[in-house]
């Protein structure tokens, strides 16, 4: 029986991207609302402090959304292979077929910049100066362009190396090997009556990187698909309602500021985060939304809104291309803009000007790049899967 898409989860996944976008951009502009008080970031509003403390802080949870985009993907690629038999073939197929699936727009994007990097059309070190956003927004693409080591990234090392070239990337050497890694366990255990214990014992090995997001995907896909129980459970509107004020306070977790810093907040409260690689809390905030989503038909009904859906259908290209917006066309009208006006009037106008721009790239980007490379993989995918009735003995 072939799967029912949840087309719900693409639409997080769009406003996950988006809030990716927001974080970059106050962080290039504004970037005591990101890291607070630390190297050369200084106040210059107010309003900078509302980031701290939920539930604004989750409208710039960049590493919130990360591990939403984790979770998110253990439980898609998963799901259908789960309690099933028949797989085998389908499975290998679509592990050949991730890295051409992601490559496409990793490579695009590589390019891209790399003609950026070449013409010095890159021009985040002088809005650093304005912005003191130093050293996070003033060390990307630094020093000459070097085509010889382009060549040699892109033939041996493409997503290792893509984040030096478009710095989100490197999420998507994550997901890359994430997906991978979903793969393998559904065609060994997939079928296996005892899966879930070995998915436990998965997360205490993996308990220090970011694969646990895709764990907790593929445990909460199991339960989903096989136990309904779990979605009885999680439909309780009372447990709902509770699951809230914990999820705005977790989502809204200000990662990238000090420890000092923490301290003199509403989290100052909680533990050193030492669990999946520091991203014990965001990993939190994503999962109990993860939870919420599935349990709420109410939330995923306002998620099937066409627009919401349109967002979820350009999210992969949103979140490869915007930042490559934002250190030449962003960083470069708001350079000439604050030579006539004040800075938040620049930014504010460089923002609205800048996000329509993001979103129709994206557009093109996911018709005219990602599309294709989908149907090439798909391509792959039919010529390496071959007969669909093939079963995996045992």
């Amino acid at each position: 029986m072939k799967q029912v898409r949840q087309t719900h989860f693409d639409s997080i996944r769009g406003i996950a991207a988006l809030i990716v976008v927001f974080n970059h951009f106050l962080a290039a502009f504004f970037p005591y609302a990101i890291f607070g008080v630390q190297s050369q970031y200084i106040q210059r509003s107010s309003w900078e402090d509302i980031f701290f403390y939920p539930p604004f802080g989750g409208l710039v949870a960049g590493q919130f959304a990360v591990c939403l985009f984790f979770i998110l993907s253990g439980y898609v690629l998963s799901y259908g292979f789960l309690g099933g038999q028949g797989h085998a073939r389908k499975i290998i197929a679509n592990i050949f077929k991730r890295p051409i699936r992601l490559g496409g727009l990793v490579l695009f994007t590589v390019l891209i910049s790399s003609l950026f990097w070449w013409g010095g059309w890159f021009l985040n070190n002088e809005v650093s100066v304005h912005s003191t956003s130093i050293p996070w927004y003033s060390r990307y693409w630094k020093g000459a362009f070097e085509f010889k080591e382009l060549l040699i990234n892109l033939s041996t090392s493409l997503f290792y190396h893509g984040a030096k070239y478009n710095p989100p990337l490197w999420t998507i050497r994550v997901e890359l090997y994430g997906s991978i890694l979903v793969y393998l366990f559904v065609f060994f255990f997939g079928n296996f009556r005892f899966r879930l214990f070995f998915l436990f014992i998965a997360l205490i090995f993996l308990f220090d990187s970011l694969f646990l997001g895709f764990v907790f995907g593929v445990i909460i896909a199991d339960l989903v698909k096989n136990h309904p129980f779990f979605i009885k459970v999680l439909s309780n509107k009372k447990l709902l309602i509770a699951l809230i004020p914990l999820l705005l306070f977790f989502v809204s977790f200000p990662f990238s500021v000090s420890g000092d810093f923490l301290k003199e907040t509403v989290y100052g409260l909680l533990p050193v985060d030492q669990i999946a690689g520091g991203y014990l809390y965001p990993l939190i905030g994503a999962l109990l939304l993860f939870l919420l989503i599935l349990g709420s038909t109410k939330i995923q009904s306002i998620l099937n809104h066409k627009y919401l859906k349109f967002l979820g259908e350009i999210s992969y290209a949103l979140y490869v291309i915007h930042f490559l917006v934002l250190g030449t066309f962003s960083s470069g009208l708001f350079l000439f803009l604050y030579s006539y006006m004040p800075y938040d009037l620049a930014f504010i106008i460089t923002f609205l000007i800048s996000i329509p721009l993001i979103v129709l790239l994206s557009y093109l980007a996911t018709k005219y790049v990602d599309g294709p490379t989908i149907k090439l993989s798909s391509y792959i995918g039919t010529k390496i899967r071959g007969g669909d009735n093939y079963k995996k003995g045992g």
